[in-house]
């Protein structure tokens, strides 16, 4: 699945999955009562594994969402990058960093329960043999959706993307929907403001825009001309301004939320399941 860098009104966005399909579901019944749904595009704000119990039913339902008539797009959250890079889901090198932080802090057991039908041995000596396992386990059309998952999704009046525009960065904010619209974090390319804690904290592995500055999911570096809409950082209600919508409610924990636009200058109208 070829995912899009644009879309166009009418747009519903959906805040973080987490593994919970049937979360999911319920939001879809609600989604399918509006007369809008035929034609809207939808456009999910990333993490579809971890925490919850169905990551791969949660995918197939995505993937069956995204090809219907109206299609729609997909970013990538923290949480898939942490699962493409700790398995290899890219055929990339080995990489530490990811698989100790997968296993730390992630959640992530839920996930290979999802895939290999039993849990998976992740203590703190486990090398990568689990998630040699969980790759193979993976179906393809899994893989090629998680790898293909774009950084950044555009309309004529809003950013879709996980995190936020970062305001310590020397790039401008249309420096860094380029760079995010290629998928690259690159520190001599968006040159990180002396002494700014991106700075003294730079991973090349993490990008902000992804997670990695959980600031900015409340706090992004404004955009002319379009409002972001993000998940990432869990809120107890659906927040905008005129800078920013979040929207993840759910966290991997409560029910998701979806966010209806129907033009760029339109307001958001929420909906949740019932």
């Amino acid at each position: 699945m070829n995912l899009a860098d644009d879309v166009d009104y009418p747009i519903i966005a959906v805040g973080d999955l987490h593994g919970r399909r049937r979360e999911l579901e319920r939001l879809v019944a609600a989604l399918e009562r509006r007369p809008e749904w035929p034609d809207c595009a939808l456009v999910f704000l990333g993490d579809y594994v971890d925490r919850g119990p169905d990551s791969r039913g949660t995918i197939d339902l995505v993937l069956e969402l995204l090809r219907r008539p109206a299609g729609g797009s997909a970013v990538m959250g923290n949480h898939d990058l942490a699962l493409i890079r700790s398995a290899r889901l890219d055929g990339g090198p080995l990489s530490p960093y990811w698989i100790d932080r997968y296993k730390a802090i992630y959640d992530c057991e839920a996930t290979f329960a999802s895939y290999l039908g039993r849990p998976a041995r992740l203590g703190v000596d486990a090398g990568p043999e689990p998630f040699d396992a969980l790759r193979e386990a993976m179906p393809e059309a899994h893989r090629a959706f998680l790898t293909g998952l774009r950084w950044v999704v555009e309309a004529p009046g809003h950013l879709f993307l996980h995190c936020g525009l970062s305001p310590e960065l020397e790039a401008g904010a249309v420096e860094q929907v380029a760079a995010l619209r290629a998928r690259r974090w690159d520190r001599a390319a968006m040159r990180p403001r002396a002494d700014s804690v991106t700075a003294m904290l730079w991973e090349d592995e993490y990008p902000v825009w992804l997670g990695a500055d959980r600031s900015l999911s409340a706090s992004p570096s404004p955009f002319p001309g379009k409002v972001q809409v993000t998940g990432h950082e869990r809120v107890a209600r659906p927040e905008a301004d005129a800078v920013r919508i979040r929207l993840d409610t759910g966290g991997g924990y409560g029910e998701p939320t979806a966010c209806l636009l129907r033009s760029p200058d339109a307001a958001p109208e929420f909906i949740r399941g019932r």
